[in-house]
């Protein structure tokens, strides 16, 4: 098959995240498939963004062809970040005709989290003939209602709300990322099928060194008898880190100690509750991905978190989940769901979202856990995440349903 892959945010691992849809690719062309990745030029949760400067560029980056369309930039989730995806969605959707003459897809995924894709997807598909997928991240425009506040009287929400709608019913398969949306799509009045194809884990890929900065300061705080948490990933409202500098704040009499790995816009902030708190914690940026699991197996325990949404009735499937499972580390989870692969795997110390005494309760615990506790908790987790987030098993599911999806295009087609 020729497959077309549509992500405004869709890196590599030279580009940095998200990952998923080039682990896909890869794995996809092994088997004789042809993939390209649509991708924005600008991405606010890359570590790089390509030097493009002509809409519809091709490059080959790290063994997957992308083909850009220019972008602006932004910072934060402001006016200049609905702008850029304007820019993506109306560029190709002009540029359809061309893409899809010069691609020929057979099935086209349309995945950028931000539900306004659909509308590009759907015309590239139409003048293709090719059979349509929607890949379902979040749940938009419930996602920034619930998070951010909105009303869903806002014209951006009542927009994404409509363009969510069009994205189930004129999609030939729904995939979700999240295991538990069906409900929700029914609720629509949309009977198109809904497959749960997770977020995995590259297991066979090998850890690379950690900078060896971040691996002497694990070191010291060893050395120094204090028990080392830790934390990679990003740093937004939804990961929680505020309820966990201010349980770190609890502990600071404790010989505890907190390493964060990663960046986001509110790091500035963070950084100075932390102060404000006397939290021991240590901000350390961003690292190669390749390198984020070599230095957490070298943590004592690590926190996820987030706030309390109804958003999680629908369940997670945050890519970090599936790494800190593949350490065996301990792991605390102040995730506000029970539809979550932590629980699932009965590995992790539960404490209670956007409470940091029962936060700090737990990180506490992992600071006096018998060996043999912690290595039977972080047994349990790699044995699960491999037995069920593979990627190789993973894109075997999607391209399924990506089949499927084909396969209803030329019935429909006669």
């Amino acid at each position: 098959m020729r497959i077309l892959y549509i992500d405004h945010y869709a890196g590599s691992p030279t580009l940095g995240m998200e990952y998923r849809p080039h682990a896909m690719a890869e794995r996809w062309m092994r088997s004789g498939h042809t993939v390209t990745l649509l991708a924005g030029s600008f991405s606010h949760l890359r570590a790089e963004n390509p030097d493009v400067r002509i809409d519809g560029e091709h490059r080959s980056i790290d063994g997957v062809d992308f083909r850009f369309i220019l972008t602006r930039s932004y910072g934060g989730n402001g006016i200049a970040r609905v702008l850029s995806m304007g820019d993506f969605v109306g560029k190709g959707w002009l540029q359809a005709r061309r893409i899809s003459t010069a691609l020929r897809p057979d099935v086209v995924v349309a995945s950028s989290t931000y539900p306004f894709d659909t509308w590009l997807a759907q015309r590239i598909a139409r003048f293709s003939g090719a059979g349509l997928v929607h890949e379902v991240h979040d749940l938009w425009p419930l996602t920034p209602m619930e998070l951010g506040g909105y009303s869903p009287r806002h014209p951006l929400m009542w927009l994404m709300a409509r363009a969510e709608r069009s994205a189930y019913a004129e999609s030939d398969v729904v995939v979700s990322i999240l295991p538990n949306i069906e409900p929700h799509v029914r609720s629509l009045g949309v009977g198109t099928p809904v497959v749960h194809v997770p977020n995995g884990i590259e297991a066979s890929s090998g850890d690379q060194p950690a900078p060896e900065d971040l691996t002497a300061l694990v070191a010291t705080l060893h050395a120094e008898g204090r028990t080392v948490i830790g934390y990679a990933g990003g740093m937004s409202t939804s990961n929680a880190l505020d309820d966990f500098i201010v349980a770190m704040g609890l502990l600071r009499d404790e010989p505890i100690s907190a390493v964060l790995i990663g960046d986001g816009m509110l790091r500035p902030e963070l950084e100075k509750l932390a102060v404000t708190n006397g939290a021991a914690v240590h901000f350390v940026g961003r690292i190669p991905k390749r390198s984020v699991g070599a230095i957490l197996r070298h943590m004592d325990g690590l926190y996820i978190g987030s706030k309390r949404s109804p958003l999680y009735e629908f369940g997670v499937s945050a890519n970090k989940i599936f790494d800190y499972l593949l350490t065996g580390v301990p792991i605390v989870n102040a995730f506000a769901t029970a539809h979550s692969p932590l629980k699932f795997a009965q590995c992790s110390l539960d404490a209670t979202a956007e409470d940091p005494g029962d936060i700090a309760r737990a990180l506490r615990k992992i600071a006096v856990m018998q060996p043999e506790e912690a290595a039977e908790r972080g047994r349990r987790g790699v044995e699960y995440v491999l037995a069920h987030h593979s990627m190789d098993a993973l894109a075997d599911d999607m391209l399924r349903a990506l089949e499927q999806a084909a396969d209803a295009q030329r019935h429909a087609a006669g």
